[in-house]
């Protein structure tokens, strides 16, 4: 049918108008009226099918990529539809050429479903026509929250790797659930959930020009008294920092009013962290020492959607090392005292670098040496788990495009240019002031 229209328009345009999509394909002169168009076609087996499979189709049309079974069974089944019915009638689909197996059916991993986007189409028309559309979407914005929520506690536990896996995989339908217009105060709730739950791959994985818009759309339609806006103000705040947004200070002001009359310590000490970290790149060291200090004394140890303050102790020791390393070694002290260095690759790379960078100030060049090469490590890991998730840099650091030192360090480990930078220094010889 494409082929059809090459002396009508030419293949550059052909390809942008297959690109927004195929509905419009036709061919009015065919002698089969299903071969007529795409639509028509599609409708052809849309007609051929049971009403149980026309169901399952029109309501799966709300899914914007690759989805397993059990989100699903979640989405289509009710309203006269059982849960038992939809994997036979996902098979059934597959049969149909409606939707396209990603996975082998029959291998380890469990199977996953892709459905075209004409019949996609299709079946969004339908849903609409059953009067389903707002129900389906529903759903389908608390199963993916639900997703969300388990990515998030798979990075707070240290699981890097694990959750960035389970957001790429999913990755098209968590944009489609915050892309949407919430109808309903709790869907709007669900939806700036699902962008705070995501905090780790806006900020460290370097998509925090795209985290930044879905809060920008999210933040009027949600309450704004609630902890919940808090954390999202804070967020906001933090990612707007990282493009170099202009409206990064006014963000931070408001989380940290929200902060202060929900109650929330951890979005306050958060605040002050990225306060902190801004002054520290602008080189006002007391100030960042200030920020900091109170970052590090006010996030609770184990609070969530967020660097945990071991990373706070860890950056205030980096601002301390040159104007006191005594205050550095204690705060250094206080960062490996926590849980979190134990099993956080990022807290862990955080405080080694410190560690690496006080050593070096007092001219312990061996020590210095091994744990800059161990925050290497863990930056490297770190960016690892990131790689195919954003534009990758030369240098090796996950954070947004243009954030200066201080800025890497607040949206991830430090940089790998950054550590190798402080190896440098250090296979230089001691510092100065040594």
């Amino acid at each position: 049918m494409a082929a059809a229209q090459v002396a009508e328009y030419s293949m550059v345009q052909l390809v942008r108008m297959l690109d927004a999509g195929q509905g419009w394909l036709g061919v009015p002169d065919a002698p089969l009226r299903r071969h007529r168009s795409l639509r028509a076609a599609v409708g052809a087996g849309y007609a051929l099918c049971e009403p149980t499979e026309r169901t399952t189709w029109a309501r799966l049309s709300v899914f914007a990529g690759d989805f397993d079974e059990d989100a699903a069974v979640f989405v289509c089944s009710g309203g006269g539809l059982g849960a038992e019915e939809v994997p036979v009638c996902l098979a059934r689909l597959v049969l149909a050429s409606v939707l396209t197996p990603v996975r082998d059916p029959g291998g380890v991993l469990p199977p996953r479903y892709r459905m075209t986007e004409a019949a996609r189409g299709f079946g969004a028309e339908r849903l609409q026509s059953a009067g389903e559309t707002a129900a389906a979407v529903s759903r389908h914005l608390y199963w993916y929250a639900n997703i969300a929520s388990s990515a998030h506690h798979l990075w707070s536990t240290g699981l890097h790797e694990q959750a960035t896996t389970l957001v790429r995989e999913e990755e098209d339908n968590l944009h489609a659930a915050l892309a949407r217009q919430p109808h309903r105060a709790d869907e709007a709730t669900a939806a700036l959930a699902v962008a705070v739950d995501l905090w780790f791959w806006w900020a460290v994985c370097g998509r925090a020009a795209e985290g930044r818009e879905h809060l920008r759309r999210l933040l009027p339609v949600g309450r704004a008294d609630t902890r919940l806006c808090g954390q999202a103000l804070w967020l906001a705040g933090w990612l707007a920092v990282c493009v170099d947004a202009p409206d990064a200070a006014e963000l931070l002001g408001q989380a940290w009013r929200v902060g202060m009359l929900a109650g929330d310590d951890a979005t306050i000490g958060r605040v002050s962290h990225v306060l902190g970290a801004v002054a520290l790149e602008e080189g006002r060291t007391e100030r960042a020492i200030a920020h900091l200090w109170e970052a590090a004394d006010t996030i609770p140890v184990h609070a969530e959607h967020g660097p945990p303050a071991a990373v706070s102790w860890a950056l205030l020791a980096v601002a301390q090392a040159k104007v006191s390393p005594a205050d550095a070694r204690r705060s250094i002290r206080r960062a490996s005292a926590g849980p979190q260095p134990r099993h956080d690759v990022w807290t862990r790379s955080m405080t080694q670098y410190a560690q690496a960078l006080v050593d070096h100030r007092r001219g312990r060049r061996s020590r210095a040496w091994r744990r800059a090469h161990k925050a290497l490590a863990g930056a490297i890991g770190v960016a690892g788990a990131a790689r195919t998730t954003a534009p990758g840099k030369a240098d090796g650091t996950t954070g947004a495009a243009g954030a200066g030192p201080a800025a890497a360090m607040m949206t991830g480990p430090p940089g790998a240019a950054l550590i190798h930078q402080l190896i440098a220094d250090i296979e230089a010889g001691p510092p100065p002031s040594i």
